[in-house]
């Protein structure tokens, strides 16, 4: 699946950024190359710039996490995300999931959630985790089944800082610390490790991302249908006697006749364009000729007509005692071997 699922949070000293991204990638250099990271921070710090975590499909899709993606555009668009979905896309009831759209970045699936720490300002540090992607209809069809397992993900990490909340507490109190004193200097927030007391989080991060992004590819594909496929699907019955019959639009294969670059050099552009348009719109054409036989041209025309209509009696050879109407379009042949045409109908604006 095309999309980056990203964990973002809030830090104290620079406020909400992402901390850690997994990508699908097939391009080797990602794997190796330095994250870039403009900001030294305890808390904003998740694999450090020179680990990656590289996973491998059965069919060479590479799953790549890091601490921010190669591309700096999407870099930019993973930092906005980071941004709107802690501090203004969020839930009425502060935690859940959000799905909101840009035409101009992307559509980002984005849940947010809180984790208790002693450290920080009101005891709790805040975290989402955000989907980016650029398919906004297939970001919504797959939106239950990623949010179920973002909340997994969210539950998780709540119930590791727990653990690590409860053990500090038990040492010293820090909200009766903070009543007593008037503390409110925080500094710099704590590494996701150190909240959760586990050294392999990013590891799990990394783990259940990639099942995200693989279940979502294997949820939803994207199949392109041919006018052929569809009819199939739709109106079986809408493929008799259309042009995708065997044999329909053959071409034949015959030496008397006349192609159509011939047949324009053959005629002037005005009984070209005539003889066209008569021949595609079904009005019926007599041919009259002298020295050039009428047979190599109607069998030229009839490359135009489908085959197993019958439309190709609507082009004939023109009898000696034939009395035309009006509505029939007569291609003649004149002196020097030049043609002319005679027929009451019009033509098009554009063709004139």
């Amino acid at each position: 699946m095309n999309a980056i699922v990203g964990l973002c949070h809030f830090c104290e000293a620079h406020g909400p950024r992402p901390l850690f991204c997994t990508f699908t990638t097939d391009n080797e250099s990602h794997t190796t190359e330095s994250s870039k990271s403009g900001v030294q921070c305890s808390g904003c710090t998740s694999l450090g710039p020179e680990t990656v975590f590289v996973s491998r499909d059965d069919d060479g899709t590479i799953f790549c996490s890091r601490e921010s993606v190669p591309n700096a555009d999407v870099t930019a668009f993973l930092r906005q995300a980071a941004i709107r979905s802690i501090t203004c896309e969020v839930n009425w009831n502060k935690e859940g999931g959000v799905v909101y759209f840009s035409d101009t970045h992307g559509h980002v699936l984005s849940l947010t959630f809180q984790v208790k720490d002693t450290w920080a300002r009101g005891l709790k540090r805040w975290f989402s985790i955000v989907v980016l992607m650029k398919d906004k209809m297939l970001l919504l069809n797959i939106t239950p089944l990623l949010t179920e397992h973002m909340q997994k993900i969210a539950k998780e990490l709540q119930e590791l800082a727990d653990v690590v909340y409860d053990a500090e507490q038990k040492v010293c109190s820090q909200r009766a610390l903070r009543l007593k004193t008037g503390r409110n200097d925080f500094g710099q927030s704590r590494s996701l490790m150190h909240l959760t007391g586990s050294e392999d989080v990013f590891k799990r991060l990394h783990s259940n991302f990639t099942w995200m992004l693989k279940a979502g590819a294997h949820t939803y594909s994207e199949k392109l249908y041919t006018s052929q496929d569809l009819l199939k699907k739709l109106q079986p019955q809408a493929l008799k006697n259309s042009i995708f019959e065997p044999s329909t639009c053959s071409v034949p294969n015959d030496e008397e006749c006349m192609s159509l670059r011939s047949l324009e050099k053959l005629l002037t552009k005005t009984v070209f364009k005539v003889l066209m348009y008569c021949t595609l719109t079904g009005v019926y054409i007599v041919i009259k000729s002298n020295k050039i036989e009428a047979d190599a041209i109607i069998k030229g025309l009839s490359r135009l007509l489908p085959v197993n209509q019958p439309n190709y009696t609507r082009i004939s050879i023109a009898k000696s005692d034939e009395k035309l109407l009006t509505s029939v379009c007569l291609v003649e042949e004149v002196e020097n071997g030049n043609f002319s045409y005679k027929w009451a109908g019009p033509l098009p604006v554009k063709l004139v």
